[in-house]
């Protein structure tokens, strides 16, 4: 048990700041999450730990065995791989994705927020590649990409910054916006 105490404890630290922002403008403190290529749950433990009904969805099933919540269901599923949106018609109040891009599933990711509810979305954009992973351009943003892939969403929030401190160095693109 001290095991996993210390893995929420160490997870939690991780969370994004953006995140952290997003669901501080929500309007509503639980309703249904989708955290979409969750990977080790970082997120998924602490939407759930607030209060939050998680659907954790990941390729990698050892990662989604890596952690576990009260109020977490978790989903293996290849979203890279899909000729179909793999949750067919299931309606979220706020879809999460943090460091993952595929263009060809945007317009289900939006499809698959209720009226009223959010996408909170953060991922590497144009410049990450000359300073880390990913280098492949599949994976990286072009210049205000994010606004246009979301553009039927009503924008809230967006940042295309550069972060560079001791521990991270970072291109990135975020977006909060609400589904009118």
């Amino acid at each position: 048990m001290l095991y996993i105490i210390y893995f929420t404890i160490e997870t939690m630290n991780k969370i994004s700041n953006w995140v952290k922002y997003c669901l501080e403008v929500l309007p509503y403190k639980n309703g249904f999450v989708l955290d979409l290529a969750c990977g080790k749950g970082r997120h998924s433990i602490f939407l759930s730990n607030l209060g939050y009904n998680v659907l954790a969805v990941d390729i990698d099933e050892h990662k989604l065995n890596c952690f576990n919540g009260k109020l977490i269901k978790k989903k293996v599923i290849d979203v890279e791989n899909i000729n179909n949106w793999p949750l067919g018609e299931e309606k979220f109040n706020a879809i999460i994705v943090t460091n993952f891009l595929n263009r060809k599933i945007f317009p289900s990711i939006i499809k698959s927020i209720k009226k009223g509810g959010y996408l909170i979305y953060e991922t590497f954009s144009e410049g990450h590649q000359k300073i880390g992973r990913p280098t492949n351009p599949k994976y990286i943003l072009k210049p205000r990409e994010l606004l246009r892939l979301s553009n039927k969403m009503q924008l809230v929030a967006y940042e295309n910054i550069y972060i560079n401190n001791p521990s991270n160095h970072l291109f990135q693109q975020r977006i909060l916006a609400k589904n009118v």
